[in-house]
C-alpha cells in the first residue's frame, strides 16, 4: 500500500510493477527500438529538467529580492534551502547518462539499465518539483505579510 502510494506520488509505478511498465513501454518491438523509446524517455526528463533549474534559478533571486528588502526571514530562508536542495536534485539529473555503462547489463540488453535510469531521474525530478513548489508557496506566504 505505502509502496503504490509513493509511487503515486512520484509517478512512477511500484517496484512489483516494473516489468509490467517495461512490456508496456517497449512492448514487443525489436531491442534497439526499444533502447531509441527509452532513450527519448529519459532525454525527454533530462530537458524538463533543465526547465526546472532556470525555473528555480529565477525564484532564488526572487528570494534573494525578499530577503534584501525585509520580508519575513523565516519562509523566505526556508523557499530559499528548499530550491538549493531541489536545484541539487535536479543537477544530478543533468549529470553524465554514461554511469549505466559502466557494468554488463542484465541479459546484455541495456532495456533495463536505461529503464532504471528513468525511474531513478523521475523520483529525483518529481521530489525537486515538489520542493520547488513548497518554494514558491512560502514565497507567497512571505508576501501576504504586505497585504
Amino acid at each position: 500500500m505505502l509502496q503504490q502510494f509513493f509511487g503515486w506520488v512520484f509517478g512512477i509505478p511500484a517496484h512489483s510493477e516494473h516489468d509490467a511498465a517495461i512490456q508496456n513501454l517497449v512492448g514487443n518491438v525489436a531491442p534497439l527500438e526499444a533502447t531509441e523509446r527509452l532513450r527519448n524517455a529519459v532525454q525527454h526528463n533530462t530537458e524538463k529538467a533543465g526547465a526546472l533549474l532556470a525555473a528555480q534559478g529565477i525564484f532564488t533571486v526572487a528570494d534573494t529580492f525578499a530577503l534584501d528588502h525585509g520580508w519575513p526571514k523565516v519562509p523566505v530562508l526556508v523557499s530559499l534551502v528548499s530550491l538549493v536542495v531541489g536545484a541539487f536534485l535536479v543537477m544530478s539529473i543533468l549529470r553524465s547518462t554514461m554511469r549505466m555503462y559502466r557494468r554488463p547489463t542484465e541479459g546484455g540488453e541495456p532495456v533495463r539499465a536505461i529503464y532504471n535510469l528513468l525511474i531513478s531521474r523521475m523520483i529525483r525530478f518529481n521530489s525537486a518539483l515538489y520542493l520547488t513548489f513548497l518554494s514558491i508557496l512560502l514565497l507567497a506566504i512571505a508576501a501576504m505579510s504586505f497585504v
